[in-house]
């Protein structure tokens, strides 16, 4: 199965970002309102979100690390397929994230952002229900540390498809990183700076869509 393709609109514009999402639509599974983007301009992108595109999965990062099933609870009644919670928050949130998501019979997803030791976290929320994980690599690691998608960071991504977890990754992702994850199931592919910041977006997302489905 191919990796899903998800947008993510992290810009503080609620016309750029949909001028984003219209020109990506074409070659995206998934449109993300950003963490940004909620924070800037409201929860109400989500709706309009899906109000335009209703046949895409809208997800709504939150990275919920408290009142998670409150959060949970508001983006989907805003029309959110998949919210975030924080694999570095306290257990109970991360639940009651998942304990929504279950009553809405949509998803939660959990970035994994930060966690010490990762295929160790993931085991022991696979074990409490938790069905689907982000490995993040942090855009302020890559900036600050050099954080690389290197030989460790894959064995990661390929180390959480083996416990059975639907996997997305996310941070830094272009077309020519995309062979490193050939024979890697993963759920998701999330790609934001690698179409938004470039000088041509749809340009960028084409050349994403068939490194896709060249590899998978």
């Amino acid at each position: 199965m191919k990796p899903k393709i998800q947008i993510a609109l992290d810009t503080l514009d609620s016309n750029v970002a949909l001028s984003l999402a219209k020109m990506a639509a074409s070659y995206v599974d998934i449109i993300e309102a950003g963490t940004p983007l909620i924070k800037s301009v409201g929860i109400g992108i989500v709706k309009t979100l899906k109000g335009l595109y209703p046949d895409k999965l809208i997800l709504a990062d939150l990275k919920s690390s408290d009142v998670g099933g409150y959060e949970a609870n508001m983006a989907f009644e805003a029309g959110a397929d998949v919210v975030t919670t924080q694999g570095i928050t306290t257990t109970a949130t991360v639940l009651e994230v998942q304990r929504m998501a279950d009553q809405w019979k949509r998803r939660a997803e959990v970035d994994m952002t930060g966690v010490a030791d990762v295929p160790a976290r993931a085991q022991e929320l696979k074990k409490l229900g938790v069905s689907l994980v982000l490995f993040h690599r942090s855009i302020d690691e890559e900036t600050t540390a050099g954080a690389l998608w290197d030989e460790k960071a894959i064995k990661t991504v390929r180390s959480l498809g083996e416990i059975g977890l639907d996997v997305a990754i996310a941070g830094g992702i272009k077309a020519d990183i995309l062979p490193l994850f050939k024979g890697i199931p993963l759920y998701g592919i999330v790609v934001g700076r690698g179409i938004t910041a470039q000088a041509d977006p749809a340009a960028a997302v084409k050349r994403i869509y068939d490194q896709v489905h060249s590899i998978w």
